[in-house]
């Protein structure tokens, strides 16, 4: 399966706090992109070959002031060449509200280059909660932090939301995000809400930017962010849990003996190692694309000893490239694999979580757990991780239990179906129809959940 198909694991003001001024409010581009493949460029028509494409563009953002649009070619920032995602964020990560931004773009093969202010994240509000922005300090690290916690109510219990294995920031922008409706049901409903962004996302400053980090780095960042809320007086630290959220769910259990906490939630979350979910998604997840099982059993004569030698033997990008079937099957990724980087992390993110063991985090915990699974998450392939995951822990003398929720994907979204959800993924629609279809089930049963568990 090519890598095209994989998509691994959204009327009162609420009073804002900056707990310091250490960092600098960062910019926000109000793009989504991808690195610019010979296959794109023929799908569309490009005469510019390199560059980044340019899939959605935010109403009101930085990018809209310059005037670019869905389906543009970003070729420059402020007069340096870029030709991925990476060169993107190495630009733009030290940049801050206010700063000048010139890009160098092709829209509909016509070549501009304007320039505007860079505009400064929104500052995030809650109706019925009070948000707090803070840091989390150590080694080569500045992290943000986001608690917000209900309105009129003390020593709230808490939720550390634990996101998944983008290097997208947690900070919400637009109330009409999955994310952010989830969120504010559970302020709504007593709970206050943290978390931590990854190295060099959002506000953060870091010596290395996220998608240059390997996974025990990541793990560092999130146990950081668990000391930090671990000192927050304005929640009730014996009533903690966590929402593992796609990958957030692997974290989840590692963090468990630092304190255990009252409870922790996965969804979409995988029970198995990294190689074997890498598995699973190269033979089933194509097939919600309509690629055919003959095609797949094709493709997975590259893909699968492609696995081993990436995950397992621990093959760089350009020892990969050395191989002249690898080079022919992953052609529309080779910038990418020169620079060590695979589905958005660097190989050192992917290599060193293939070498967690999973199953046997797990059978530490020994709280409450409850493993969620949406009807039609198409990431995470199938329901029987979640199900693992509360057997492991009941069999280990914890308390796990498992539900599905109905119609929901993977990103707290209702579909009619898993076909529906593969079809928005194919055309580009899917963030639109998510500010819609916010799976209002999601929010209930956590809830409920954790209602029933607070001591």
């Amino acid at each position: 399966m090519k890598i095209k198909y994989l998509y691994i694991l959204i009327v009162l003001v609420a009073s804002t706090t900056l707990q310091s001024q250490t960092l600098k409010r960062k910019g926000m581009l109000g793009i989504m992109m991808q690195t610019l493949t010979d296959s794109i460029a023929m799908q569309h028509n490009f005469k510019v070959k390199t560059g980044v494409h340019i899939t959605a563009v935010m109403p009101n953002s930085t990018f809209a002031n310059l005037g670019v649009k869905q389906d543009d070619v970003l070729t420059k920032l402020n007069g340096s060449s870029v030709r991925t995602i990476q060169d993107v964020l190495a630009i733009t990560g030290e940049m801050y509200e206010g700063d000048h931004i010139e890009a160098e773009f092709y829209s509909g093969n016509s070549k501009k280059i304007k320039s505007t202010a860079l505009l400064g994240r929104p500052i995030e509000t809650f109706e019925n909660g009070d948000v707090t922005y803070g840091e989390v300090v150590y080694e080569g690290n500045v992290l943000r932090s986001i608690l917000v916690t209900p309105k009129h109510k003390i020593k709230a219990p808490v939720v550390y939301f634990l996101q998944g294995y983008t290097c997208e920031t947690v900070e919400t922008t637009t109330d009409d995000n999955p994310a952010k409706k989830l969120m504010s049901d559970w302020v709504n409903a007593g709970f206050a809400v943290y978390r931590v962004e990854k190295p060099g996302v959002g506000d953060s400053k870091s010596s290395k930017h996220c998608v240059q980090i390997s996974f025990d780095e990541e793990l560092t960042a999130f146990k950081e962010g668990y000391k930090d809320l671990l000192k927050q007086e304005t929640i009730d630290t014996d009533n903690i849990f966590m929402f593992g959220h796609s990958m957030g769910g692997v974290i989840a259990p590692l963090l468990n003996d630092m304190k255990s906490p009252r409870g922790i939630l996965t969804y979409g979350s995988i029970a198995q190692n990294w190689y074997d979910y890498m598995v699973d998604l190269y033979t089933i997840q194509p097939k919600h694309f309509g690629v055919s099982d003959s095609q797949i059993k094709e493709d997975n004569k590259i893909n699968l000893k492609f696995n081993e030698d990436f995950l397992i033997n621990k093959l760089s990008g350009s020892e990969i490239l050395e191989n002249e079937a690898y080079a022919n099957f992953f052609r529309d990724n080779e910038v990418n694999f020169r620079q060590n980087q695979y589905i958005g992390r660097h190989f050192d993110f992917w290599q060193n979580l293939a070498d967690v063991n999973i199953p046997e985090a797990w059978t530490k915990v020994k709280t409450n757990v409850l493993a969620m699974y949406g009807e039609f998450d198409i990431q995470a392939i199938s329901q029987k991780s979640a199900e693992k995951i509360a057997d492991i822990v009941n069999k280990n003398g914890g308390k796990g239990e498992f539900i599905v929720v109905k119609k929901a994907d993977h990103g707290f979204v209702n579909f009619d179906s898993m076909q529906h959800n593969a079809e928005t993924l194919g055309n580009g629609t899917y963030m639109t129809h998510a500010r819609d279809n916010y799976s209002v089930a999601l929010g209930k049963e956590s809830i409920k959940w954790m209602k029933a568990k607070v001591k």
